[in-house]
């Protein structure tokens, strides 16, 4: 099905399209333009009318002095062909193409070749070809046409312009009107007005697939390009790409090489730090078994110790075993990030057990003598109650059903803590008193966690907003797996019955 571009005065924008293209012709764009049956002293000064509706626009209908551009139909190689619909009868595009082929295949330009029947609102040959330009399918109009378009031509480099025009009676004459672009030239003076000439007698007798075929093959021999230099190129920047190419591949091979030097060595330094502090917790957990806080066998703190003395002998046994196996381990040159991986792993097990029997040889000892991880225990506990107390500020969280929990919490166990500190601190205390502090201390933090919680998960579901460092805060307690520095409770949390620890 041939395709119509169509555009008219009903639609503003149309219209602007149809000023532009009448502006275009009548500033003087050089385009050849006489009839098939005209002598050859035509000159080319002769410029087409400008492209407007013949008819007076009617705004009660739409197609009322539309202007109708045919779009492209057919296309062989660098040959394109464009039939209108009402030319579409009298034109067999396929014929055409066949006896063109190899014409359009010996030579170098781009030919457009447009085909309209009147009657219709062109002013003649010149108008359709520059109506093809301007509004067709193709990408003959040159890119800088705005530009330059008055000076050096509207047809982009490489391209033809030509359209055909065939009269309404059989027998009149065919207007043919021929537009080169600024590098195509004629073969020899006066090419032109032999491509206008060509065809004369097939249009002459009615055949017009004959006579335009001939204007068709008369442009491919009076009319020449400049070679298409772009396989040319196309080899040269391959060739340049490629080269490029290589070079990035090696210059990236070799930044990728020195990368992969400097992080071999990074993780060797990283996997003698890390054995060197796995040496150190293991020498350390050697020398120091766990003490017996003379507790019962059924409370937590004593089924805690024991746990740490369960971890502590097997980490010693553990560490003989990896030394038999592989006792030219130091000597090792390449470390893998899996195997620097495991010692991470290693080193943070065995850094969380040192520090909780150091933690029991604290406790076991006289408060007075524990004094550092006694006063961490008051200092997270205290400022978690401070944590709840804002909370409680925050617009809304009063009227939360945690609330009246929160307040308790805060006042009995602001009160609580001054008593045990009270008793920590006497002369008098011993080491047989902070066992059951320390055992009351964390049953009133995990009543503590508890609250903070329930506060959490309720501000949640009320949409109730928490600064960020608060929210932060109070969700830090709720570790158990990662304790903080500054939390002893939550370091022997790790070891305590369920807790999932090794």
């Amino acid at each position: 099905m041939n395709r119509t571009r169509s555009f008219g005065p009903p639609v503003p924008g149309r219209i602007l399209c149809a000023c532009l293209l009448a502006s275009a012709v009548v500033l003087g764009l050089g385009v050849a333009n006489v009839p098939a049956q005209a002598a050859p002293a035509a000159t080319e000064s002769e410029a087409p009318a400008p492209v407007y509706p013949s008819a007076t626009p009617n705004e009660n209908s739409a197609d009322d002095g539309t202007v109708l551009i045919p779009s492209v139909t057919s296309q062989e190689g660098n040959f394109y062909l464009a039939v209108t619909d009402a030319a579409l009868d009298e034109v067999d595009s396929e014929s055409i193409m066949d006896q063109v082929r190899q014409a359009v295949g010996e030579q170098d330009a781009k030919i457009l070749l447009g085909v309209d029947q009147e009657p219709n609102n062109l002013k003649g040959a010149g108008q359709l070809v520059r109506g093809m330009l301007m509004f067709g399918d193709s990408d003959a109009l040159s890119d800088d046409w705005l530009e330059n378009g008055k000076t050096l031509g509207y047809v982009g480099e490489g391209w033809i312009a030509i359209g055909v025009m065939l009269p309404q009676k059989a027998g009149d004459p065919v207007e043919i009107a021929v537009d080169p672009g600024r590098d195509v030239h004629e073969s020899a003076p006066g090419s032109r007005e032999l491509i206008l000439e060509a065809g004369h007698s097939e249009f002459a007798a009615g055949d017009y697939t004959g006579g335009i075929t001939a204007v068709a093959l008369a442009t491919t021999q009076q009319l020449q390009a400049p070679p298409d230099r772009t396989l040319s190129k196309v080899i040269a920047l391959g060739a340049l790409a490629a080269a490029i190419a290589f070079l990035l591949a090696w210059a990236w091979r070799a930044k990728r090489r020195k990368a992969g030097q400097a992080a071999a060595a990074d993780r060797i330094r990283q996997a003698e730090l890390l054995e060197s502090r796995i040496q150190q917790a293991s020498n350390y957990l050697g020398r120091k078994p766990v003490p017996d806080l003379g507790l019962p066998g059924e409370s937590r703190l004593a089924q805690v110790m024991a746990e740490l003395e369960r971890q502590r002998a097997g980490s010693q046994l553990g560490a003989r075993r990896a030394m038999d196996t592989d006792p030219g381990s130091q000597q090792q040159v390449q470390v893998s990030e899996a195997q620097l991986d495991q010692l991470r792993n290693r080193e943070h097990e065995l850094s969380l057990l040192r520090g909780a029997v150091q933690l029991a040889h604290a406790f076991a000892a006289r408060p007075r003598d524990a004094r550092e991880a006694w006063d961490r225990i008051f200092e997270y506990h205290r400022a978690r109650l401070e944590d709840l107390a804002l909370f409680l500020d925050l617009p809304g969280a009063g009227q939360l059903a945690c609330a009246q929990a929160a307040r308790t919490v805060i006042i009995t166990h602001t009160d609580e803590l001054q008593l045990l500190h009270t008793r920590l601190s006497r002369r008098s205390s011993g080491a047989d008193t902070a066992p059951g502090i320390l055992d009351r201390l964390w049953e009133l933090r995990d009543e503590l966690d508890g609250v903070l919680h329930d506060a959490l998960a309720q501000a949640g579901q009320a949409r109730l907003k928490i600064p960020h460092g608060l929210g932060e805060s109070m969700e830090s307690a709720q570790r158990k797996t990662d304790p903080m520095e500054d939390d002893p409770i939550a370091v022997l949390r790790n070891f305590a019955p369920g807790s999932g620890t090794r």
